[in-house]
């Protein structure tokens, strides 16, 4: 391919807003298959503690898993009254290799110790 071609190419894109360099990624956008429910015996003000379980094709830096988003879309739907200290007593994280992929979030209720 002659070289001014590559770059026009390359422009064209480039001045594309629909155009990405890297696809987006899925955000696991399949939510009506989530089985999304409040268990019957949670107060919305109690305190509670949140698990994030994330399966993926590939192990990620343990840093670079995050439910930021999912959380906030929890207390938008009213499962939790809100995300801060008062009500969310601790968020842990873990991950495995395996298909399909999708997290999966626990709520349970923060026991004082």
């Amino acid at each position: 391919m002659p070289r001014g071609r590559s770059k026009t190419k390359a422009r064209e894109k480039a001045h594309n807003p629909d155009h990405f360099a890297v696809s987006p990624a899925d955000v696991e956008c399949a939510i009506a298959k989530a089985d999304i429910r409040k268990p019957e015996n949670q107060q919305k003000d109690q305190r509670v503690s949140i698990h994030v379980h994330s399966i993926r094709a590939r192990l990620v830096d343990s840093d670079g898993v995050s439910a930021k988003a999912a959380i906030d879309g929890l207390v938008h739907a009213g499962i939790l009254a809100d995300d801060c200290a008062k009500y969310v007593a601790e968020t842990t994280y873990s991950q495995q290799v395996g298909s399909p992929e999708r997290t999966i979030i626990d709520i349970y209720e923060y026991k004082e110790e």
